[in-house]
């Protein structure tokens, strides 16, 4: 059975300064660390929640990546204060969807896009439903 969207926005926001290791040599941030900060932004949107990772992991759940894109609209410098937010797109007992937006510090300009799908797994990597409880912590 497919999960139903979220009806309202439902997203959590992480403020990061970018550094001189997350760029290229023309001071541009390299693209590999939008995946990295996706990682950061979905961490913290589920702790924020009241739910880690660690304890999902701790209960044999675990929630790799399945799917992911990114669109690079503007270039992101060194030294620059970005916002990541990320916002639950759709969530089941099975898979989880994420959206991340990367913004300057004020959110006016929007740099660039990014989307995963995690799914729910045991520790043998096998796809599991999880509980309908933590799906709805996950989405309240």
């Amino acid at each position: 059975m497919e999960g139903r969207a979220v009806e309202m926005e439902n997203y959590n926001i992480i403020d990061h300064r970018v550094y001189y290791n997350e760029t290229d040599q023309m001071g541009r941030v390299y693209h590999s660390n939008y995946v990295i900060w996706m990682e950061k932004g979905r961490t913290e949107f589920i702790r924020n929640k009241e739910v880690s990772y660690k304890s999902m992991e701790e209960d044999g759940i675990f929630l790799p990546v399945a799917d992911i894109d990114i669109k690079f609209l503007k270039a992101i410098e060194y030294d620059m204060e970005i916002r990541i937010k990320t916002i639950l797109v759709d969530i089941n007992r099975i898979k989880v969807k994420f959206r991340y937006e990367f913004y300057d510090k004020d959110m006016e300009t929007l740099f660039g896009i990014g989307n995963t799908t995690n799914i729910f797994v045991d520790t043998d990597g096998i796809p599991k439903r999880v509980s309908k409880e933590l799906v709805e912590k996950i989405r309240s």
